[in-house]
């Protein structure tokens, strides 16, 4: 299976094939794991690499970890006690063997609904913290995924802006009105490129910023960062 979601990009990029954007990022992102080893920089936050495979684990992990994890301050802890454990290696083998059948991640609708913004957001804090990065082209099957996701979830993650926003993808004629309010600012882009500037990765989002110039600069101004 790994093999084949691999390929999906590779050699038949423009057929979705029952592909899905998270099992594809999910594994193209262990092999960068696997290049980097464990203290390469990530866009996300303070986390190296080491920290990052951690979280991913820990946030798939068993039922109970997944409740001690939701309460204030244990996800940290969690991510660092696997940090200390070291083996890095072994913790990337698990991640790239999926989340535990009996968690919320192990149906195939709820890793499509939860991880398909979550590994492709992670897998391009990896790339694009690198120097020598460079743009990738997605198939318009997983551009259409991420945007049906990221239209719910800005909602959610976009939530603080003090200004309104609609996400407008470049590739289509609709638009997503993210968060209410008068004036608001309009992001463009692709799909994937929105879900990063709605990630809080503004530095490296390919994205334009229209509307009016204050309703621009408050947008500008605050940190999305998840």
């Amino acid at each position: 299976m790994t093999s084949s979601h691999l390929n999906a990009y590779v050699h038949h990029p423009h057929e979705a094939g029952g592909h899905r954007v998270s099992l594809v990022e999910r594994a193209r992102l262990c092999l960068l794991f696997d290049e980097l080893g464990p203290s390469a920089p990530t866009w996300s936050g303070d986390w190296d690499t080491h920290h990052l495979a951690a979280h991913l684990r820990v946030r798939e992990g068993n039922p109970l970890r997944q409740v001690q994890t939701a309460l204030p301050g244990k996800a940290a802890s969690a991510i660092e006690s696997r940090v200390r454990q070291g083996d890095f290696d072994a913790l990337v083998a698990e991640v790239r063997g999926g989340p535990p059948r009996l968690t919320v991640y192990g149906a195939a609708k709820t890793d499509k609904l939860l991880n398909t913004l979550e590994f492709f957001v992670h897998h391009e804090d990896v790339r694009r913290a690198q120097p020598t990065w460079q743009s990738r082209q997605l198939p318009q099957w997983a551009q259409d995924q991420i945007w049906d996701r990221i239209q719910s979830f800005a909602k959610l993650i976009m939530r603080k802006s003090p200004v309104g926003v609609v996400l407008a993808p470049c590739d289509r004629a609709d638009a997503a009105l993210a968060v209410r309010g008068s004036a608001p600012a309009v992001v463009r882009g692709l799909p994937s490129e929105l879900t990063l500037f709605a990630f809080g990765r503004s530095e490296v989002a390919d994205v334009e910023l229209t509307g009016p110039a204050e309703s621009v600069a408050q947008l500008r101004a605050t940190d999305f960062s998840v």
